[in-house]
Protein backbone atom coordinates (compact mmCIF):
# COMPACT_ATOMS: atom_id res chain seq x y z
CA UNK A 1 0.00 0.00 0.00
CA UNK A 2 1.40 3.15 -1.33
CA UNK A 3 2.43 6.35 1.40
CA UNK A 4 -0.41 8.69 0.05
CA UNK A 5 -3.21 5.95 0.39
CA UNK A 6 -1.82 4.33 3.78
CA UNK A 7 -1.72 8.26 4.75
CA UNK A 8 -5.62 9.05 3.41
CA UNK A 9 -7.10 5.93 5.51
CA UNK A 10 -5.10 6.90 8.91
CA UNK A 11 -6.72 10.04 8.32
CA UNK A 12 -10.12 8.84 7.59
CA UNK A 13 -9.93 6.46 10.59
CA UNK A 14 -9.00 9.22 12.95
CA UNK A 15 -12.01 11.34 11.38
CA UNK A 16 -13.99 7.57 11.50
CA UNK A 17 -13.13 7.80 15.25
CA UNK A 18 -14.90 10.83 15.70
CA UNK A 19 -18.08 10.63 13.38
CA UNK A 20 -18.86 7.03 15.16
CA UNK A 21 -18.38 8.50 18.98
CA UNK A 22 -19.67 11.44 18.02
CA UNK A 23 -23.27 11.15 16.78
CA UNK A 24 -25.80 14.15 17.35
CA UNK A 25 -27.79 14.13 20.10
CA UNK A 26 -30.78 14.99 18.44
CA UNK A 27 -30.23 12.56 15.49
CA UNK A 28 -29.54 9.87 18.52
CA UNK A 29 -32.53 10.96 20.76
CA UNK A 30 -35.09 11.38 17.39
CA UNK A 31 -34.05 7.53 16.71
CA UNK A 32 -34.87 5.63 20.14
CA UNK A 33 -37.69 7.93 20.28
CA UNK A 34 -39.02 6.54 16.82
CA UNK A 35 -38.20 3.07 18.35
CA UNK A 36 -37.55 1.41 14.91
CA UNK A 37 -34.53 -0.96 14.05
CA UNK A 38 -32.99 0.41 11.04
CA UNK A 39 -29.80 1.05 9.97
CA UNK A 40 -29.52 4.13 6.90
CA UNK A 41 -26.69 6.56 5.58
CA UNK A 42 -25.68 9.12 7.87
CA UNK A 43 -26.30 12.80 7.84
CA UNK A 44 -22.98 14.23 8.64
CA UNK A 45 -22.80 17.19 10.87
CA UNK A 46 -21.23 20.25 9.92
CA UNK A 47 -17.85 19.75 12.40
CA UNK A 48 -17.91 16.50 10.68
CA UNK A 49 -17.79 17.57 7.20
CA UNK A 50 -16.00 20.16 7.62
CA UNK A 51 -13.14 17.98 9.22
CA UNK A 52 -13.54 15.75 6.02
CA UNK A 53 -12.77 18.74 4.34
CA UNK A 54 -9.99 20.08 6.64
CA UNK A 55 -8.00 16.82 6.40
CA UNK A 56 -8.54 16.25 2.47
CA UNK A 57 -10.47 13.04 3.04
CA UNK A 58 -13.05 13.14 -0.05
CA UNK A 59 -16.96 12.55 0.77
CA UNK A 60 -17.15 10.17 -2.01
CA UNK A 61 -14.57 8.16 -0.35
CA UNK A 62 -16.37 7.98 3.02
CA UNK A 63 -19.48 5.54 3.73
CA UNK A 64 -21.10 6.29 6.86
CA UNK A 65 -24.24 4.52 8.37
CA UNK A 66 -26.34 4.78 11.41
CA UNK A 67 -28.14 2.47 12.96
CA UNK A 68 -30.16 1.36 15.69
CA UNK A 69 -30.78 -2.26 17.13
CA UNK A 70 -32.35 -4.41 19.90
CA UNK A 71 -31.54 -7.64 20.78
CA UNK A 72 -28.05 -8.08 18.79
CA UNK A 73 -25.58 -9.84 20.69
CA UNK A 74 -23.05 -9.39 17.72
CA UNK A 75 -22.25 -7.53 15.00
CA UNK A 76 -20.63 -9.14 11.38
CA UNK A 77 -18.75 -6.82 8.70
CA UNK A 78 -17.99 -8.75 5.73
CA UNK A 79 -15.61 -8.31 2.41
CA UNK A 80 -17.08 -10.38 -0.33
CA UNK A 81 -15.06 -10.57 -3.91
CA UNK A 82 -17.41 -12.52 -6.40
CA UNK A 83 -15.66 -15.83 -7.85
CA UNK A 84 -17.88 -17.74 -10.76
CA UNK A 85 -21.75 -17.61 -9.71
CA UNK A 86 -21.42 -16.83 -5.96
CA UNK A 87 -20.28 -14.64 -3.60
CA UNK A 88 -16.56 -15.76 -1.39
CA UNK A 89 -16.25 -14.02 2.01
CA UNK A 90 -12.61 -12.50 2.14
CA UNK A 91 -12.48 -10.96 5.36
CA UNK A 92 -15.06 -10.90 8.53
CA UNK A 93 -14.82 -9.15 11.46
CA UNK A 94 -17.46 -9.60 14.85
CA UNK A 95 -17.93 -7.41 17.60
CA UNK A 96 -20.12 -7.51 20.59
CA UNK A 97 -22.85 -5.39 20.00
CA UNK A 98 -25.19 -3.82 22.88
CA UNK A 99 -28.68 -1.84 22.41
CA UNK A 100 -28.58 1.46 21.46
CA UNK A 101 -27.56 3.49 18.44
CA UNK A 102 -23.99 3.40 16.85
CA UNK A 103 -22.38 3.43 13.16
CA UNK A 104 -21.02 1.85 10.68
CA UNK A 105 -18.16 3.84 8.56
CA UNK A 106 -16.29 2.55 5.40
CA UNK A 107 -13.50 4.16 3.82
CA UNK A 108 -12.19 3.43 0.73
CA UNK A 109 -11.94 4.48 -2.63
CA UNK A 110 -11.25 1.51 -4.95
CA UNK A 111 -11.27 -1.58 -2.63
CA UNK A 112 -7.81 -2.91 -4.71
CA UNK A 113 -6.15 -0.02 -3.03
CA UNK A 114 -7.55 0.03 0.46
CA UNK A 115 -10.82 -0.45 2.65
CA UNK A 116 -11.12 0.63 6.51
CA UNK A 117 -14.48 -0.55 8.15
CA UNK A 118 -14.93 0.49 11.59
CA UNK A 119 -18.26 -0.23 14.09
CA UNK A 120 -19.23 1.28 17.01
CA UNK A 121 -21.72 1.39 19.64
CA UNK A 122 -22.55 2.46 23.26
CA UNK A 123 -19.84 -0.17 24.02
CA UNK A 124 -16.76 1.00 21.74
CA UNK A 125 -15.31 0.90 18.53
CA UNK A 126 -13.94 -1.83 16.30
CA UNK A 127 -12.24 -1.25 13.48
CA UNK A 128 -9.94 -3.50 10.37
CA UNK A 129 -8.02 -2.53 7.20
CA UNK A 130 -7.26 -4.59 4.34
CA UNK A 131 -6.84 -4.81 0.79
CA UNK A 132 -9.05 -6.62 -1.86
CA UNK A 133 -6.67 -8.58 -3.92
CA UNK A 134 -6.74 -7.93 -7.29
CA UNK A 135 -3.63 -7.38 -9.37
CA UNK A 136 -2.74 -5.19 -11.82
CA UNK A 137 -6.00 -2.41 -12.01
CA UNK A 138 -4.50 -0.46 -14.82
CA UNK A 139 -7.25 0.32 -17.43
CA UNK A 140 -9.85 -0.68 -14.69
CA UNK A 141 -12.64 1.68 -14.39
CA UNK A 142 -14.41 1.02 -11.10
CA UNK A 143 -17.95 2.05 -9.87
CA UNK A 144 -19.61 1.89 -5.68
CA UNK A 145 -22.95 2.08 -5.23
CA UNK A 146 -24.10 2.45 -1.48
CA UNK A 147 -27.17 1.81 0.67
CA UNK A 148 -29.16 4.85 -0.43
CA UNK A 149 -31.96 5.07 2.60
CA UNK A 150 -33.11 2.93 5.73
CA UNK A 151 -33.35 -0.22 5.84
CA UNK A 152 -35.44 -2.26 8.64
CA UNK A 153 -32.55 -4.92 10.56
CA UNK A 154 -33.60 -8.27 11.46
CA UNK A 155 -31.58 -10.01 13.54
CA UNK A 156 -29.07 -12.70 11.26
CA UNK A 157 -30.17 -10.83 7.62
CA UNK A 158 -27.39 -9.64 6.46
CA UNK A 159 -27.48 -6.32 4.89
CA UNK A 160 -25.56 -4.88 2.08
CA UNK A 161 -24.39 -1.64 2.78
CA UNK A 162 -21.95 -1.29 -0.99
CA UNK A 163 -21.01 -2.80 -3.96
CA UNK A 164 -18.51 -2.13 -5.91
CA UNK A 165 -17.66 -3.35 -9.86
CA UNK A 166 -14.19 -2.49 -11.61
CA UNK A 167 -14.17 -3.22 -15.34
CA UNK A 168 -11.90 -3.12 -18.64
CA UNK A 169 -15.13 -2.74 -20.92
CA UNK A 170 -16.21 0.53 -22.06
CA UNK A 171 -19.32 0.78 -20.94
CA UNK A 172 -21.20 -0.45 -18.05
CA UNK A 173 -24.00 -0.42 -15.38
CA UNK A 174 -24.13 0.34 -12.18
CA UNK A 175 -26.36 -1.51 -9.64
CA UNK A 176 -28.13 -0.72 -6.21
CA UNK A 177 -26.81 -3.11 -3.29
CA UNK A 178 -29.76 -5.29 -3.38
CA UNK A 179 -28.00 -7.19 -6.71
CA UNK A 180 -26.22 -8.92 -3.63
CA UNK A 181 -29.07 -10.94 -3.48
CA UNK A 182 -28.86 -11.81 -6.97
CA UNK A 183 -24.52 -12.80 -7.85
CA UNK A 184 -25.78 -14.58 -10.59
CA UNK A 185 -26.66 -11.61 -12.21
CA UNK A 186 -24.23 -9.89 -12.23
CA UNK A 187 -21.54 -12.74 -12.72
CA UNK A 188 -23.29 -12.96 -16.48
CA UNK A 189 -21.63 -9.10 -17.59
CA UNK A 190 -18.16 -10.51 -16.68
CA UNK A 191 -16.79 -8.09 -15.01
CA UNK A 192 -13.25 -8.33 -13.84
CA UNK A 193 -13.73 -7.19 -9.70
CA UNK A 194 -17.35 -7.21 -8.30
CA UNK A 195 -16.79 -6.57 -4.25
CA UNK A 196 -19.42 -6.00 -1.68
CA UNK A 197 -19.44 -5.31 1.78
CA UNK A 198 -22.46 -6.03 4.33
CA UNK A 199 -23.21 -6.34 8.26
CA UNK A 200 -25.31 -8.75 9.96
CA UNK A 201 -26.84 -7.64 13.26
CA UNK A 202 -26.66 -11.69 15.19
CA UNK A 203 -28.65 -12.58 18.30
CA UNK A 204 -26.31 -14.70 18.85
CA UNK A 205 -23.10 -13.85 20.57
CA UNK A 206 -19.38 -14.08 18.95
CA UNK A 207 -18.47 -17.62 20.66
CA UNK A 208 -21.10 -18.36 18.19
CA UNK A 209 -21.56 -19.98 14.72
CA UNK A 210 -21.62 -16.77 12.33
CA UNK A 211 -24.38 -16.38 11.04
CA UNK A 212 -25.25 -17.47 7.68
CA UNK A 213 -23.25 -15.87 4.74
CA UNK A 214 -19.70 -15.81 6.31
CA UNK A 215 -18.94 -19.23 6.62
CA UNK A 216 -16.26 -19.72 3.67
CA UNK A 217 -14.15 -16.71 5.61
CA UNK A 218 -12.31 -17.63 9.51
CA UNK A 219 -13.55 -14.75 12.12
CA UNK A 220 -12.13 -12.53 13.67
CA UNK A 221 -13.98 -11.66 17.10
CA UNK A 222 -12.94 -8.65 18.83
CA UNK A 223 -14.27 -7.02 21.70
CA UNK A 224 -15.00 -3.56 21.27
CA UNK A 225 -12.28 -1.30 22.60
Amino acid sequence: MGTKRLTALLLAAALAALALTGCAAQKKTEQEDDGAMTISPAQLSGEETALLELLNVGLDAQRIFDFQVEGAKSAWLRAYELVGNDWNCVVQGAVEAVDGTGRVALTFGKMAEGVRMAYSDGSGIYSREFTMEAGDISGIAFATSALTGPVPIELDREIPLVLQIGTSQGEFSTYSVDYFAMPRELAKHGYEHVYAITVTFSGSDMSASPPDGGASAPAEPTPAE
